[in-house]
């Protein structure tokens, strides 16, 4: 055997010894975590892979909560983790929330449902911001990246020609595996930009008090069931504040709605993630009769209490009101 030989075979092996060893820590966590109780889990739409049905959003809620500190954010990721919440919602413009999660990102990339958003409209714009996240993210490819926040005043023929063909370009590239459109600002907007852009998934609001006079749930739902899409609720707790309703009600309102498979809700401290993982982890669905008296208590107590995003000219990010 020759000294190069030799080199080769003994890196091999060297090689091989760490990966064992990665693979018996590995295995020794996920022993660790399945110890703990896991929340349920459902197939994401034509997306065909199973995310948990809480998703944990990194905007404003985490960001503030935590002083933009990737160690102070650490406890509380882990804890996600460990009790299977595996999908990771973040965007461009969540302030300091990607570089916040980006060790525990490069940490644990295999386990993790990851998803970012841009707001930019144009493809140069949509295609700069993609190479940011990935390189902020420490990865190489996201799960979903969403084109973010669609708002009356855009132009979807722009969109079109722009963040749209870069979307669907990364997507064949599988840069990114899917992608998808984001919004609170009217259903009919949504349901528009889902008929002409054809996206993988969406992410909107579904609180109980079903703003728009229902459209999320009687126009915007329909149209994602019958196109097998991805459908991610937000926005779900805001009402708990001014309202006599348990914030892990108000989640189990959105994720009993026929279609939608994931409710992203931030967290910024232990007590609200326990009480989510709990519910989520022995998820019960609402009988109509509780789902209509969440919907009379909520429009009843908050009758002209407008929410921050149905507000002209709200921004949805790092320091957007939750």
């Amino acid at each position: 055997m020759s000294m190069q030989t030799r080199r080769s075979f003994f890196k091999s092996l060297a090689v091989g010894s760490v990966a064992l060893g990665s693979a018996k820590w590995l295995q020794a966590d996920q022993v660790v975590a399945a110890a703990k109780p896991q929340v349920q889990r459902r197939s994401l739409g034509r997306i065909g892979v199973d995310v948990p049905i809480l998703a944990l959003g990194l905007g404003s809620v985490f960001t503030r909560a935590f002083n933009n500190s990737s160690e102070e954010a650490k406890p509380l990721l882990q804890k996600a983790l460990d009790h299977g919440v595996t999908c990771w919602d973040t965007s461009r413009n969540y302030g300091a929330s990607e570089r916040m999660i980006a060790p525990m990102v490069e940490k644990n990339r295999g386990r993790l449902f990851l998803i970012s958003k841009s707001a930019e409209r144009g493809y140069d714009g949509f295609m700069r911001e993609l190479e940011t996240s990935l390189e902020t993210l420490r990865t190489d490819y996201l799960d979903i990246f969403h084109m973010h926040n669609f708002r009356p005043a855009d132009d979807l023929d722009e969109i079109e020609k722009g963040a749209l063909v870069a979307a669907r370009k990364m997507r064949d590239e599988k840069v990114i595996r899917n992608f998808g459109v984001t919004g609170h600002s009217g259903a009919r907007l949504l349901v528009d930009a889902i008929k002409r852009f054809d996206p993988d998934a969406v992410l909107t609001v579904f609180p109980c008090n079903r703003p728009d006079r229902g459209r999320y749930e009687d126009e915007l739902l329909p149209l994602a069931r019958e196109r097998n899409m991805g459908v991610f609720a937000m926005k779900l707790i805001r009402h708990a504040r001014n309202a006599d309703l348990q914030g892990a009600d108000l989640v189990r309102y959105g994720l009993t709605l026929d279609g939608v498979h994931s409710a992203v809700v931030g967290a910024d401290n232990h007590g609200i993630m326990d009480e989510n993982i709990r519910m989520a982890s022995d998820f019960v669905p609402l009988s109509r009769e509780e789902m209509a008296r969440m919907t009379d208590e909520a429009q009843t107590r908050l009758a002209g209490d407008i929410a921050p995003w149905e507000r002209p000219g709200y921004q949805d990010g790092a320091t957007a009101a939750a």
